[in-house]
Order: C-alpha cells, then structure tokens, then sequence
C-alpha cells in the first residue's frame, strides 16, 4: 500500500484541482472549471480557497481588451503536498557512503559541518555578543530542533528534544559526526561529548560542554 501523502487528506474536489494544475503547470478558473467538471463559480470559489490558504498563486493574464484572467500556479507549499521520494535517495546515498573507505567518510563529514557552518554563521555572529551557549541554541532553534540548555556540576549539557532530520542521522552517522564538528568549532573553549543519541535508542540527542582548556 503506498504511503498517505498530505494531498490525501484534502476534499476530494480541491485535490482534483491541485492535481489538474499540477498536469497543467498553470490554469484560469475556465480552464479547471473545464477539466474538473465543476462550474465556473465553484472553479473560482475552490480556487481561491485554496490560495487563501497558501497552496496556490495568481497572476494577471491579459489577452485582448477588458479585465484580466487570473492564470493560478501551485506554490512551494502546493508543491509540498505531493509525494516525494528525497528520503529514500537520501536514504540509498547514505547507505552507499557507508561502505565507503572512512578516510572518504570524514571528508565528508569535514564539508557537511562547513556547509552547515556557512549556512549558519550570520545567526551564530548576530546572538554571539550575549554568549557563544547563546548562539548555538539560536542555531538549533533556527533548525527546528527544539534546544535546551541545562547546568550540571559537570558542565552544560545540551539537549535536542526534536530532530528535524531523524531519518538521515540514523545512517552511517555522518550527520550526528558532522553537527558534533559544528559544535566543536563554535565552541572551542568546551570539551564537546555526545551523551545521547536517537540512533542508538535514546529518547533525545544530548551533548555535554565540559569546560576546557581554551
């Protein structure tokens, strides 16, 4: 049975006028009117529903005198709603790096921490003048990974409640590697241990920041 996707939860109707546009590319309210029998003030009505709720988009479209058309286009959140099958190549592109040479594997890790240090350095400099602790949690946050920051006699311990990229992580732990370097390089004054990871079982992925020598 194939996988519920969230077009399979909408009205029958506006996900035969998703579907339409998406074989369309881009359609007037005559155009879905024609194609989905419906009536042109039904068209219109479900059309514009479904661009009050950020699915679609219009544009004017002039031809000849007198008012506009509107010709409607899915949105990235319309486009969202069909299936995709990024996690299984994801999922196959892993697997395959895992049989790899482990010299391959830590470059690899080496380029996913600076991409992700790139992405996220201007949050990192904006909240770092409060403190570097600061900042990371305003990355993870930025991440959607749900942060919380804890003080222990043996140091802060850095708790990840959610993980927005689960499925990835539980592969060859390239991703867990590469955000334990992310850390390490934003914080060099701290020992940086992992104390608890999804993929092994846990509930949450944790890390310890141990005072170092820096």
């Amino acid at each position: 049975m194939p996988p519920v996707t969230c077009l399979d939860l909408l009205d029958p109707t506006r996900r035969t006028i998703l579907v339409t546009l998406r074989r369309l590319g881009s359609a007037t309210v005559e155009e879905v009117a024609a194609r989905t029998f419906l009536s042109e003030g039904a068209a219109r009505q479900h059309l514009q529903s479904l661009e009050a709720q950020g699915f679609l988009a219009h544009a004017p479209e002039r031809r000849g005198p007198g008012r506009p058309r509107h010709r409607f286009t899915l949105t990235p959140r319309g486009e969202a709603l069909f299936p995709r099958a990024d996690h299984e190549a994801l999922q196959a592109l892993l697997h395959a790096v895992r049989e790899e040479d482990p010299a391959l594997r830590q470059r690899l890790v080496q380029r996913i921490a600076a991409r992700a240090i790139q992405h996220y350095r201007p949050t990192f400099e904006r909240e770092a003048s409060q403190s570097p602790l600061h900042a990371v949690v305003a990355v993870f946050e930025e991440a959607g990974y749900i942060p919380e920051l804890t003080e222990t006699p043996a140091g802060t311990t850095l708790v990840l409640h959610h993980c927005p990229i689960a499925a990835a992580s539980r592969l060859g732990g390239l991703i867990c590697d590469a955000e334990q370097r992310c850390l390490e390089a934003a914080l060099p004054r701290h020992v940086v241990h992992r104390t608890a990871t999804r993929p092994t079982g846990d509930a949450t992925c944790a890390y310890l920041l141990a005072p170092g020598d820096g």
